[in-house]
């Protein structure tokens, strides 16, 4: 995507109605609108945490004076569940605990906000998280399916643990992949939108480590990437690279491209 593109619809994809409208206005499927809303929404509560605790002791005041969680929310502009989690710890509750035993807190006031919360919130819930899991999953089943079919052989990140590997790829290949030229040793799924940001975090936390221990490689951005990041000597796709070849895996990918937050 051209770094003129995606900077018109970073700043102006603000709530999850905007989803739709933009990604028919801009050609692009929900899912890639979605996931550059959910990296803006994610550096956004990052710039805010340090004022988010620095208040914590008055938006428990506020809290106990009848405003609800989700109101607390909306009006600091965060996202509930982590509004319900400053709440839950200055309350002196374990967060931890209290969301995965809702059905017995006493405060049952606390609660059914705290469940309102989650439920309302599409970025940092627990339901949030399990959605994003449920996306690499299929990323990396479509990359699966796509090396059987061509009959590669290759190791999982499982694989490469149980043999002591520190920093493991998604797939280290058996047999050198080449692809437009390059030595592909190795492939690693990302089911988000590749910008600079992101591109240069885990380019340090993981790709240069992979690079080092295993040889050039192969990044795939499910849901497209700026065209000014690099990856000197490795290759970095999306979605297209693996479309039209087999109708289930077409359908497979057309289903996680249309999968919002």
């Amino acid at each position: 995507m051209e770094k003129k593109t995606y900077l018109q619809i970073y700043q102006r994809v603000n709530t999850l109605e905007d989803v739709d409208i933009l990604a028919i206005e801009f050609e692009e499927s929900t899912g890639v609108i979605a996931a550059i809303l959910n990296q803006k929404t994610v550096s956004k509560v990052k710039r805010k945490m340090g004022q988010l605790q620095n208040k914590a002791k008055n938006f428990r005041y506020l809290w106990e004076k009848g405003m609800t969680i989700n109101t607390l929310a909306q009006n600091n502009d965060v996202p509930a569940t982590l509004m319900a989690s400053v709440i839950i710890k200055e309350l002196g509750y374990s967060k931890k605990h209290v969301l995965k035993n809702l059905d017995t807190l006493d405060n049952r006031r606390l609660a059914i906000e705290i469940e309102d919360a989650t439920n309302s919130d599409h970025f940092f819930s627990p339901k949030a998280h399990a959605l994003q899991v449920v996306k690499g999953k299929m990323g990396e089943d479509i990359i699966g399916k796509w090396l059987d079919h061509y009959k590669l052989g290759y190791s999982t990140e499982e694989d490469l643990r149980e043999l002591g590997m520190q920093k493991t790829p998604d797939f280290f290949l058996d047999k050198t992949l080449y692809v437009d030229g390059t030595e592909i040793e190795w492939i690693e799924s990302k089911a988000m939108f590749g910008d600079e940001k992101e591109h240069t975090y885990y380019f340090k936390k993981q790709f240069q480590h992979y690079e080092r221990d295993y040889g050039t490689g192969m990044v795939i951005y499910w849901y497209g990437h700026l065209d000014t990041i690099e990856f000197e000597g490795n290759l970095i796709r999306d979605h297209t690279f693996y479309m039209d070849l087999d109708a289930k895996i077409d359908a497979e990918i057309d289903e996680l491209l249309s999968s919002t937050l």
